[in-house]
């Protein structure tokens, strides 16, 4: 697939502001030289095809992808191979990782993936591998200079730079079914923010700044749902899913130590994806002792489109807070649906009166799902059934809805 350029930007240096133009016969014939000129250093070519389920959700057989490097177009390329082979070969060695991390942002900045946007703010959309009709080709040096700055910004104020503060950390990287370099009872406390079964895809989207690195994500044990990638291509079903995430909840369960606690950030349209998260935890001895709602405040793109009403969404995330124990087996209480409805009923009922952007959210689909959730599971019952289209359908019933919104009826 050819592209011709529509626009060009060129930085002014006088006035300080963005020029743009339509690119001219002389723009055409410049880019026609680079072109011709061959990348003298190395790129990275791990193979894309159909083994990888974002490749068939983003149809990108379609766009000329075979590999990692076909998603710089060829001027990109000389650019990023140029700037690495330097990082690699000649930078200091005390900064080198500091220019790789701020290189790997680049790096995907400049790639076919980043957006026009007419009114700036150009950038590839987060969570997938989309390529747009429209690209806004990046700038290499430019983007890497504003990734340095802000890669400088952050050790300048780091409490120690100075001295300020004293202490260190452990970063490794594993996988999570097995966390055999950790001793039992071991860890005081855990936080996890495990995959939410098929909605992002961690390891293809991340193949894109790894591969630079030369350390690409083995998708054999990556915890999701395939709804793309048939098990005979190494697809993943809802019960795989809940096998590993039991095997990982396990490993959770082995380093905590006694009295320790475990939170788990989560959220999911599907209630047999929450029927998995659960089962996985029972399997693995843990027993929730509290569930709170949590706003990031910052949505994703699929947020957005939630609020929308583009996809059935739910933005606000709920943290479960776990022990080492057993769920207990009886005076376990049923019915999804109706713990749901009490509880929002009774949450509604609690709202002060007036309109503001606090209450207003809280009377949110998005909102009343995440709470409706977290009520169910801390009265033990499992949310089987309570999808986010099967609580849109019973407040629908039982509430009065205004658009998005829902309030008690007089």
């Amino acid at each position: 697939m050819s592209t011709e350029p529509a626009e060009k930007a060129v930085a002014c240096t006088s006035c300080r502001k963005l020029q743009r133009g339509p690119a001219n016969g002389r723009d055409v014939e410049l880019l026609a030289t680079l072109l011709h000129k061959p990348v003298r250093h190395w790129i990275p070519k791990v193979a894309l095809g159909p083994e990888r389920e974002m490749y068939r959700r983003s149809a990108l057989h379609l766009r000329n992808i075979n590999e990692v490097a076909d998603f710089w177009n060829h001027r990109s390329q000389l650019a990023l191979t140029e700037l690495w082979h330097y990082i690699t070969t000649q930078a200091d060695k005390s900064v080198q990782s500091a220019l790789k991390f701020a290189f790997t942002n680049t790096a995907w900045h400049s790639t076919r993936m980043r957006r026009y946007n007419a009114y700036g703010g150009q950038r590839p959309l987060t969570g997938t591998l989309y390529i747009p009709q429209l690209v806004a080709e990046g700038n290499v040096f430019e983007i890497f200079r504003h990734q340095v700055a802000q890669v400088s910004r952050f050790y300048s104020t780091h409490p120690a730079r100075d001295g300020l503060q004293q202490g260190s950390a452990l970063a490794r990287r594993s996988s999570a079914t097995d966390l055999s370099w950790l001793p039992n009872g071991s860890i005081d406390y855990v936080f996890t923010d495990p995959p939410f079964g098929a909605n992002l895809f961690y390891g293809d989207c991340n193949v894109v700044w790894e591969s630079w690195l030369g350390d690409v994500t083995d998708l054999a044990e990556e915890i999701v749902v395939n709804r793309s990638l048939p098990t005979t291509s190494g697809g993943k079903t809802l019960d795989d899913y809940e096998k590993l995430l039991a095997r990982s909840f396990g490993e959770v369960r082995r380093v905590l130590a006694p009295g320790a606690r475990a939170s788990v950030v989560f959220h999911n349209a599907d209630d047999k994806v929450w029927s998995a998260l659960l089962g996985a935890t029972d399997h693995a001895g843990l027993v929730q002792t509290d569930v709170s709602v949590l706003d990031k405040v910052q949505r994703s793109m699929k947020g957005y489109k939630g609020r929308s009403g583009a996809e059935l969404v739910p933005f606000y995330d709920l943290v479960i807070t776990f022990t080492a124990g057993a769920r207990p087996q009886t005076g376990r209480l049923e019915g999804a649906g109706e713990i749901a409805l009490e509880a929002i009923r009774q949450h509604l009922g609690n709202l002060p009166a007036g309109q503001n952007a606090d209450t207003t959210r809280q009377r949110s689909l998005e909102y009343l799902y995440s709470l409706s959730i977290g009520a169910v599971i801390a009265n033990d019952a499992n949310p089987t059934g309570l999808s986010f289209k099967a609580l849109e359908d019973l407040l629908k019933r039982e509430l009065i809805a205004e658009g998005n919104f829902y309030y008690l009826p007089a």
